[in-house]
């Protein structure tokens, strides 16, 4: 395989919505704001209208993109066995990308992302992990990182502490690494250990202009 990816397991919900709609929501454009009540994620998609679905997530939206590229990719992240995890599993085949995760019964969810999408086309996310971000070792397969040419990670798996398990084992079997920023404010949160990883670990990084300048 040419590339693995590694990283939160996100069913996409997309909507339009104004720049009021932001700033009534004390949201901050451009970001993502993790949500951890799932009552107040609901109240807020209540008030929305949804453009679609699709399964998503920071690494696997690029995998899916590398992909259709022609390129033989594959991707690790942790669904619950419902409708959403269905739909995700679904997705991803649909885009000849290997998942190399067997869902089954969790206490959370599956994870969901708001995407809201402003005039301007900028994106600002609002995010409820569920399950998704509960991913850890045991979850991530070591043969699979083996055979992979080089595997790309999410930054937003440092924020919690089984996430990092899988981060560590991925970072240890692989053969190269690429890496995304993932957000301004999760750099803000990690960053000298970000900036140990882009000078000695990683080959490939990729952030926007307001994380990089966030890390420099």
């Amino acid at each position: 395989m040419k590339i693995l990816g590694i990283g939160n397991a996100i069913v996409d919900v997309i909507c339009k919505v104004d720049e009021n709609f932001i700033t009534q929501n004390n949201l901050t454009k451009s970001t993502m704001k993790l949500i951890f009540d799932e009552n107040e994620f609901k109240k807020l998609l209540s008030n929305l209208k949804i453009e679609k679905t699709v399964s998503g997530g920071s690494v696997a939206n690029s995998i899916v993109g590398l992909s259709q590229l022609n390129n033989k990719v594959g991707f690790i992240g942790k669904v619950c066995d419902d409708d959403f995890g269905s739909k995700y599993e679904e997705g991803l085949q649909k885009e000849n990308v290997e998942y190399f995760y067997s869902k089954k019964k969790e206490e959370l969810p599956t994870g969901t992302c708001l995407i809201l999408i402003t005039p301007d086309s900028e994106r600002t996310m609002c995010t409820f992990l569920g399950t998704a971000g509960k991913i850890s070792e045991n979850d991530v397969s070591s043969d699979a990182i083996k055979k992979s040419e080089i595997i790309f990670l999410e930054g937003y798996l440092w924020d919690e502490g089984e996430p990092k398990s899988a981060f560590d084992k991925a970072m240890l079997l692989a053969n190269k690494k690429a890496m995304s920023l993932s957000d301004q404010f999760c750099v803000e949160r990690h960053k000298n250990h970000f900036l140990d990883l882009v000078k000695n670990k990683i080959v490939v990084i990729f952030a926007n202009e307001q994380e990089i300048k966030s890390l420099i």
